[in-house]
């Protein structure tokens, strides 16, 4: 019965095979104060054991949704809340937007909202029907998966979401039926069966009619409410929009929308100021700002009379993923398209970042003042999920095959005498060299770009290596245990005199 309920829900939730999100659950540090938990990108195939143990609440799995064609059977809206999320008030929108979603509650207490489809689709259109789903469900700014359209290559593995039903039917992640209560994994499967699509192009996004049909789809959609919240902003906004389409006598739509859709409209003299301050300046649209990022739908947006239309907008960078190596390199999601920077300094320096866009991604985003730059990199720095490195790409991996070469093939010799001249002695199931000759005369010939000291500390901790002394003359040496030869051609020789010690 487990197989059966293990293989279904794997049916269910396809994706990458190659990699899998692991998170670790941070734990209690003594003051009743929980420890932030750990979540990084494993590149290990998604085994049937690793499906048993999320089910069984040993070990979280996170799927990431898109595989390697570009495709993927399912997709997200990511709802983060932390306390006091109304999933009820959320499931009887879905229902009265006629849309096929499924709700499940996540492990923060928000929102998983789910999209299944019965067969593989392009990533690119699950991503964007999400993108029109999440804008009108008023969640503009809730992440989507999957997070980009494209692998760039084996190396790229995406991003991961923690699936549902964590300890199966003990769980705090569960979806909820349709009255709003909790489903068990078998009430799951058949919500799933339910709902589930064909096609996501069948489904379609019904906006509200508005007065405002011809104005950005953020104005149309919080204008159907009174306004409270955020006056300023979206007062801002209204501007734009009034200027663009009544250039002569804007300045009186300013008034009427005041009093129209603000509760408690701003006061008289605020507005004048407004006005004012407006009407020598062409300024744009604010999108990333709330709460008219809570509604935003560039795509739409670019269709309407009055909207962004062709303006240069900074793009919305979100999800950078980290390669863990000594010096990493990162892929970025530019408005949902995947991003390859080689280094550090492409987030440190503007005109790298953009140079990278025009070249991968064919679009120059405008320039941001440095305060504004720094501000958005230290918040991708400090959100950034950490991804192993492939096989054989972190540092102390190529450190232990340069080490192994230089004991194996370079000047093995019976005679601890030529540990000075750079050669490596071989006693007892031991190799010994000198350090300072490994890294001068075989570590840099090989453009090995890592520090001394660094190098040094890495042997110690990564590759075994013991520092002893030796000899009469307390030579400092390096010690290893001895490396199983491959082939024959290693002669142990005396060495040339080379520079002295």
């Amino acid at each position: 019965m487990i197989e059966d309920r293990i293989e279904r829900f794997r049916n269910i939730f396809q994706g990458l095979d190659r990699a899998h999100g692991v998170t670790i659950v941070g734990e209690s540090n003594g003051n009743g104060q929980k420890v932030k938990g750990k979540s990084f990108v494993k590149r290990d195939p998604v085994t049937p054991e690793l499906w048993l143990k999320h089910l069984q609440g040993t070990e979280n799995l996170g799927i990431i949704p898109i595989n390697d064609n570009s495709e993927c059977r399912w997709g997200c809206i990511d709802i983060d809340s932390y306390a006091g999320f109304d999933h009820k008030k959320l499931i009887n929108k879905i229902k009265n937007l006629n849309l096929p979603l499924i709700v499940c509650r996540s492990k923060s207490g928000g929102a998983h909202v789910f999209l299944f489809t019965s067969d593989y689709v392009s990533a690119k259109i699950m991503r964007d029907k999400l993108v029109q789903i999440r804008a009108v469900l008023g969640y503009g700014n809730s992440e989507v998966f999957p997070k980009q359209t494209e692998l760039k290559s084996q190396d790229d593995t995406g991003n991961f979401l923690n699936l549902p039903y964590f300890n199966g039917d003990q769980t705090t992640r569960y979806a909820f039926d349709k009255n709003g209560e909790a489903a068990t994994l078998d009430g799951f499967f058949n919500l799933y069966e339910n709902t589930k699509v064909i096609s996501v192009d069948t489904i379609k996004v019904e906006r509200p009619q508005s007065e405002y049909s011809d104005a950005p789809p953020c104005i149309e959609t919080l204008t159907l409410n009174k306004i409270n919240d955020g006056r300023d902003r979206i007062m801002y906004q209204y501007i734009v929009y009034a200027k663009k389409k009544w250039p002569n006598d804007w300045q009186d739509k300013i008034f009427e929308f005041n009093y129209k859709h603000f509760s408690p409209p701003l006061d008289q003299k605020t507005i004048t100021a407004k006005i004012k301050n407006n009407e020598k300046n062409d300024f744009h649209y604010k999108c990333n700002e709330e709460p008219m990022c809570n509604v935003c739908d560039k795509t739409l947006c670019r269709t309407k009379k009055y909207g962004i239309g062709k303006e240069v907008l900074f793009p919305g960078l979100t999800d950078l993923q980290v390669i863990d190596l000594e010096d990493p390199y990162y892929y970025l999601n530019v408005d949902g398209e995947r991003l390859y920077l080689e280094n550090v300094k492409y987030l440190r320096q503007q005109s790298l970042f953009q140079e990278a866009c025009m070249k991968q991604l064919r679009n120059r985003p405008p320039t941001l003042k440095e305060k504004d730059w720094v501000t958005i990199t230290n918040l991708l720095l400090h959100n950034a999920e950490v991804t192993e490195p492939a096989e054989g790409l972190r540092t102390e991996d190529q450190l232990q095959n340069h080490l192994e070469e230089f004991c194996l093939n370079r000047q093995v010799s019976t005679d601890k005498n030529d540990l000075k001249k750079g050669g490596v002695w071989t006693s007892d199931g031991y190799h010994h060299f000198v350090f300072d000759r490994f890294y001068h005369q075989f570590l840099m010939r090989r453009r090995w770009d890592l520090g001394y000291s660094r190098t040094a500390q890495l042997l110690k901790e990564k590759c075994e290596c013991e520092n002893k002394r030796i000899g009469k003359e307390k030579l400092s040496v390096f010690v290893v245990k001895e490396f199983d030869k491959k082939t024959d051609e290693h002669k142990q020789k005396k060495l040339k005199e080379e520079d002295p010690y």
